[in-house]
Order: C-alpha cells, then structure tokens, then sequence
C-alpha cells in the first residue's frame, strides 16, 4: 500500500519540509531500545529530565524482565487473587482490555508464555500454557483481579505509552514542539514536523520515504530483527494468540494514531487481520501502512 505525502494535521494544511528543526537534544537507553527526545527552541533541562523521569516510570512499573514490576506481580497472581498496581500501569492494562474487545481478540498482551517458551522473554513466563488479557479484571481503585492464570508483556503498549507520557511532561512544560521516538514508537507534537521513514522488510537497512508526520504518532511492527529458529521451527516477536503460532510474514505493519500507545498496539491487529481497513483502526481514527518488500515508495 502507497503511503500518502502527509500524516496529520498543520494549520496551514502543507507539508514544511523545510521547516527549522528541534534543537533540544537527548539521547538515553530504556524500554530496551534508545529513546531520542528532539525539542524546539527555549525547551528547559528540567523539561527534558521530567520527560525522561516519566519514561522511567513506566519502564520501572511495566517491564517484564524487572522482578518488582507489576507486571510481574500480575504474572505471579493465583486465580481470584487482588492486587494495587501503578495508576499508570492500570491505565495501559485498561487500554490493552479495550484492544483486545475492540479487534476481535487480534491483541493480546497474554501471549507472553510463547516468547517466553522461544527464548524471548523470561523462562519463567512460560510456566502458563492457556493465557489471555480476558482473564485480566480492572477494578476501581488501580486493582487488578486474576481470573485465571495469565502471563502478560505490556512490551510495545507500554514503549508507546511511555512515549505519551513523555509528550504530556513536555506540553505541561510549556514546550511548543517537539519530537519523541522510542525505537521506531514516534509522536511528534506541536509546532514540529517530522519524515516518516520506514526499513524495507527484505532490506532493514534500508529505509524508505512514506511520508511526513505533524501531531499525531506513528509505530511498526515487523519480524525481520525477531525471526529465529527454535526446535526447527521458524518464530518471531509477532504472535497470533488465536492458534499460539509466530507470524512470519515478510511484510512490516506501520500504524499512525493520535497517540502512541494506540498506534503500537494497532500494529499487531494490523499484522494479524493484513487488511489496512480493519475496523479496529476506524475506531481510533488511525491508519495503516502495510509495506512489502516489492512494495515502491517514492
């Protein structure tokens, strides 16, 4: 599918390719991946470190490999068992629930006993063999109730929230504009204007143009960095929790949304369904970019 020119809305409703660039810049490791932070003029220190305070957060609270987590305290819960977790960790569980309804089931973050069986994910993740978001409870008060054994990884959701957060400290901050990405999960807010550029599935080193982006965000998911074989088998990090088989197609899935958290999260449907139409994607006003290998964008 042919990406357009433009994603997202400008005032004066053309893209600025020439416009003037961030010229606040970080980079650090987290969400393992590197997070790049790019600001307008005038942003603050303090602005920047808020921001990376917030992209901690969720790394602390929604990591899988973290012991203390509370997803791995979710991961540990007997069946009827209560616990409180962090407000935000509450807020992406809820979302994810939303997902799932809302695509048929195509998102699950309870795929994670697969990866954890392929060597993806912590062996002890593994330990359950029937898992699903469903089995997952949001009640009042930031609990969360097992209903039966589940195993979870927030994974993409959380980077792409974290993402979000961190554009909200920006905007609270009083920055005008800015550029957020998180390993390939990008949100670009106010005044700033970015490319689009997407790996060619068959070569990942090599990108291609698809357009540029002003407020909103944008993530992809693909198999060409997480294929491997295991017991002869061909897996990957994409799952399908319908039949517990690894994706393997050589096409990449990109999604862009208002927010982030959505955008990572429509990717999987997207790669599930293979239909850029899917309803899911209408009911958070996104759109998708299927590219393969042939595909030829300019």
């Amino acid at each position: 599918m042919q990406a357009p020119d433009r994603w997202g809305q400008a005032p004066d409703g053309h893209a600025r390719a020439g416009a003037q660039g961030p010229e606040v810049k970080a980079c650090r490791p987290c969400l393992g991946t590197y997070v790049e932070i790019r600001l307008g003029e005038g942003a603050s220190d303090a602005a920047l470190s808020t921001a990376f305070a917030h992209i901690e957060r969720v790394q602390r609270c929604m990591s899988v490999f973290n012991p203390d987590s509370d997803v791995s305290r979710i991961n540990r819960l007997h069946p009827g068992e209560t616990i409180q977790v962090d407000p935000w960790t509450h807020e992406v569980l809820t979302l994810a629930c939303e997902v799932h309804r809302a695509s048929g089931g195509l998102f699950d973050c309870g795929v994670a006993p697969h990866l954890a069986r392929w060597g993806m994910l912590p062996s002890a993740v593994a330990a359950v063999s029937a898992s699903s978001i469903a089995n997952l409870e949001m009640r009042s008060g930031h609990r969360v109730r097992s209903r039966a054994p589940v195993q979870i990884d927030l994974g993409g959701i959380a980077k792409g929230y974290a993402v979000d957060q961190a554009v909200t400290a920006l905007q609270t901050a009083g920055v005008k504009g800015g550029v957020v990405n998180a390993g390939g999960d990008l949100r670009v807010f106010g005044e700033a204007e970015e490319d689009i550029w997407l790996r060619d599935p068959a070569e990942p080193e090599h990108l291609r143009h698809a357009g540029t982006l002003r407020d909103g965000a944008c993530a992809t998911s693909a198999t060409y960095y997480s294929r491997r074989s295991v017991d002869g088998h061909e897996v990957s990090a994409l799952v399908d929790p319908r039949t517990g088989t690894a994706v393997n197609a050589r096409q990449s899935y990109t999604v862009v949304a208002p927010r982030c958290a959505v955008a990572d999260a429509l990717t999987k449907v997207l790669a599930l369904a293979r239909d850029p139409h899917h309803p899911c994607l209408a009911t958070y006003g996104a759109h998708a970019v299927v590219l393969s290998p042939a595909s030829c964008l300019p």
